[in-house]
């Protein structure tokens, strides 16, 4: 278990050991700032350990012939209409949801997706945040994210190696400021295509960095895959209705409900891995000395008589001689009468000289 910690100010910090849970609000408010508050209330509720947003305007996002590449039924052929149906929230307008973040004690950040959002948050005193894996390769964007100093999640679905490593560099190299998640860039992601596993592949890559899981499959296994791996976090789309439209995360992303069981299943799941050390247990300590077998008397053992290998057996508890030990007491003479199924030790044997042998 690595020691790297990444502090987030006002939070706990994102270390091994835990596998906290950022609900990805993206935009599934639908333009509403009452709907993000109650978004926000219902995660804080659910114990999520931060709410996410996405600040974005399509006309800087998008070209307007930029292709869609999921399905929907909104009536959108390009990104840039698909964005415009839920950009309509000024960045300022955040900063209301902010406060409601900040009274009940859940962590609030957001993607930004230009300058002007990383401006607006930095208003808003946003103490990380999150670089979408499209905008890997978004050099400008990711330096000026930097230059704020904060603590940052790198999303890396459909990257490369390379382009990974070059992204942690322009986000300054700092292993106490920065958190990779392993990701597909797919929506939904097919369970075949969710490959966990990079969890694990990443810590080596990438060590000492922390990493996380930004999760696109269905429903909440994903988050007992990231904490059993070692993630630190999961990040996961999350609406309180999954049957809004203008939006298509709604229908991918867990509700209120299915966040509190995501919650529930990462703090186990932490639990569960525990460390990879091996050895014995404060807990298998009774079941060490009781389930293992010691040797005991196989027949009643007058006082005098010399014992073969048949006369031992080996019985629970396993608090006397390990059977192992056999071959000591053979030849030995018995100094003491021995009752059948009694524990029996080297002390209870005289053995001739070896000079007499």
């Amino acid at each position: 278990m690595r020691n790297t910690v990444v502090a987030v100010n006002g939070a706990v910090p994102l270390q091994e050991g835990q596998c906290q849970v950022i609900a990805e609000a993206g935009a599934n408010h639908n333009n509403s700032v009452p709907r993000a508050i109650e978004m926000v209330q219902k995660a804080a509720a659910a114990g999520a350990w931060a709410v996410k947003f996405q600040l974005y305007k399509a006309g800087s996002l998008a070209s307007r012939r930029s292709p869609k590449y999921w399905d929907d039924n909104f009536g959108t052929t390009t990104q840039y209409e698909a964005f415009r149906l839920s950009d309509h929230l000024e960045y300022s307008d955040y900063a209301e949801v902010r406060a409601a973040c900040r009274d009940l004690g859940i962590v609030f950040f957001a993607t930004p997706f230009d300058a002007d959002a990383v401006s607006s948050l930095e208003d808003m005193d946003t103490p990380i945040y999150k670089v979408a894996s499209g905008d890997i390769t978004h050099r400008q964007l990711l330096q000026t994210i930097a230059a704020t100093g904060k603590p940052v999640l790198l999303s890396t679905g459909a990257s490369t190696p390379a382009e990974i490593s070059q992204a942690i560099e322009w986000l300054g190299s700092d292993p106490e400021k920065l958190v990779i998640l392993a990701c597909t860039l797919t929506y939904p992601t097919p369970d075949p295509d969710g490959n966990f596993a990079r969890i694990s592949r990443f810590r080596q890559e990438f060590a000492p960095f922390l990493i996380g899981m930004s999760d696109h499959t269905l429903g909440v296994a994903g988050g007992w895959m990231t904490a059993a791996l070692g993630g630190v976090c999961i990040e996961k789309h999350y609406t309180i209705d999954k049957t809004l439209g203008d939006v298509p995360d709604h229908a991918m992303s867990v509700d209120h409900r299915e966040l509190e069981d995501l919650v529930a299943a990462c703090a186990r799941g932490a639990v569960l891995r525990g460390d990879e050390s091996i050895g014995v247990r404060e807990s298998e300590i009774p079941a060490r000395d009781n389930a293992r077998r010691s040797l005991v008397a196989a027949r009643g053992i007058g006082k005098g008589e010399v014992v073969g290998f048949f006369d031992f057996s080996a019985k629970r508890p396993g608090s006397g001689l390990v059977p192992t030990g056999v071959d000591r007491l053979v030849g030995g003479r018995a100094l003491r009468d021995i009752e059948e199924d009694e524990l029996v030790s080297i002390e209870d044997f005289s053995y001739p000289p070896l000079n007499d042998l």
